[in-house]
């Protein structure tokens, strides 16, 4: 099915709040808790996985609800509306310097993380399922998550490339760097907000038609439907399709949050860059990212997105590896490193979804009904396992390193492995990920079958699954 322009520009907004605030924290909550706030590493580490553990719960949930929704304006919108302006709220307090004693910090920035990731999963699932239930088509979703994936990097550029630059021209007005991140946390949450609103308010396409109130309809999450819901996540999970697509992102996402994380330790301790350098080249990174839509959504059109996906995601991961031996020593080496590790990222958040969205198809085959919200929720899954591992990973590491926050320069030992998690350790992740997907087996020859077979089962015809082996 083809969307007009209108809807596809409609969604896209929406992938500002995405990646916004999945950015920011990946960027700069765990640098903000031990520069600013005062965390530990170690510490620090936990409390940002802490909140991922919990996406990891909530993401699931509300998918289970968004598929199971019913209300007149739709299964998934309701979602984006109710999360709006939690978001924003959430945000600024959890990037809000408290003068309390270590203990109360502790529980302060724990429960803040516990809500603001209850948010975020509370509309990224729905949101992402959406994309699906607007199209079928293998190629319209490419488009689809193109108009997605260029607000992406508009969001990127308000959660990663801002908050340097708001914090910087604060504290030269005479702001106090605890006011100016606080000025961080609400620009980037009512930002996000609005998004969601935007997004939300300005799609028309329903997918609930004569909508009425069944007052004998079984609760959506009584303990039964609990129980129904981690039977189909089981089952959903045997397939081959998502076991390697999901291994795929899990990888890619850990990959990924270490990266930018450690990238803002590295270009400030290792090579010493300014504020306004780093701030570059983020803003570098959503430009080359922006520039790449149209070249991997027509190649992805051209050629087949699998393909497309493994050749960029393999490619910046030998970069990365060979970064560590050629070395990464100045601003304008910073610059070309973000720059190729654009691609893989482009080709990461711009294919990835669309892939997600053709295996509901396969899920649907597989089962009888279809369980978008579902199988979109495991992307929600790979991101709250990747930001607890890497986040608890990286601070661990700091830590056992011997990484000072009150220092201006750090020991050899944490400088050496600051570097290995900018470089080493991404490239051999990103080589992971391209092997996993090549493992994945739907692509632009065998999706059209499965399509075919999806609509002679909803049309009540038997279909012999055995045909589907290598799929399923």
């Amino acid at each position: 099915m083809k969307l007009s322009m209108h809807t596809k520009l409609s969604y896209g907004i929406g992938g500002v709040a995405d990646n916004a605030l999945y950015t920011l924290l990946g960027t700069f909550l765990l640098f903000f808790l031990t520069t600013v706030a005062g965390i530990r590493p170690a510490t620090a580490g936990t409390i940002a996985a802490l909140g991922s553990i919990l996406e990891a719960v909530c993401g699931p949930i509300a998918g289970f609800l968004s598929d199971n929704a019913e209300t007149r304006f739709g299964k998934r919108k309701p979602f984006l509306m109710v999360a709006a302006i939690p978001v924003a709220i959430v945000t600024m307090l959890l990037f809000t310097s408290i003068g309390a004693s270590y203990g109360v910090k502790v529980a302060y920035y724990t429960m803040m993380t516990l809500l603001f990731w209850t948010a975020f999963a509370t509309f990224f699932v729905p949101y992402l399922a959406w994309g699906s239930d607007l199209t079928d088509d293998y190629n319209e979703r490419t488009t689809l998550r193109s108009y997605a994936y260029f607000f992406n990097q508009v969001g990127m550029a308000i959660g990663m490339v801002m908050p340097t630059i708001i914090v910087e021209f604060m504290m030269k007005h005479g702001s106090s760097v605890e006011r100016s991140w606080s000025a961080v946390g609400l620009f980037v949450g009512v930002c996000s907000g609005a998004a969601l609103l935007i997004c939300s308010l300005n799609i028309k396409k329903n997918d609930v038609k004569d909508f009425k109130k069944d007052p004998n309809r079984e609760k959506v999450f009584s303990a039964k439907k609990i129980a129904y819901m981690f039977s189909e996540y089981f089952q959903i999970l045997k397939l081959k399709s998502i076991r390697f697509l999901i291994l795929g992102s899990v990888v890619y996402l850990l990959c990924n949050t270490m990266f930018s994380a450690d990238r803002i330790y590295y270009f400030t301790f290792n090579i010493g860059l300014s504020a306004k350098q780093i701030s570059f080249t983020m803003l570098l990174m959503t430009l080359v990212g922006i520039a790449l839509v149209p070249v991997v959504g027509g190649l992805a059109n051209y050629i087949d997105k699998k393909m497309v996906f493994i050749g960029g995601i393999a490619l910046t991961g030998l970069v990365m590896l060979s970064s560590k031996f050629v070395g990464v020593d100045n601003f304008l080496e910073a610059c070309i490193l973000c720059a190729i590790y654009s691609v893989g990222n482009t080709c990461y958040w711009q294919l990835m979804p669309s892939m997600l969205y053709d295996v509901c198809e396969v899920e649907e085959l597989a089962s009888g009904e279809k369980h978008s919200g579902q199988v979109i929720s495991l992307q929600a899954l790979s991101e709250s396992i990747s930001t607890a591992v890497s986040l608890q990973v990286l601070g661990i590491i700091l830590g056992q390193a011997g990484f000072n926050d009150m220092a201006a320069t750090q020991p050899e030992a944490a400088l050496t492995w600051i570097e290995n998690c900018l470089t080493i350790v991404p490239g051999i992740l990103l080589i992971l990920v391209a092997i996993s997907v090549w493992k994945y087996p739907v692509d632009r020859k065998s999706f059209p079958r499965i399509l075919r077979a999806v609509e002679r089962q909803r049309r009540g015809e038997s279909i012999d699954l055995g045909e589907f082996g290598d799929i399923l």
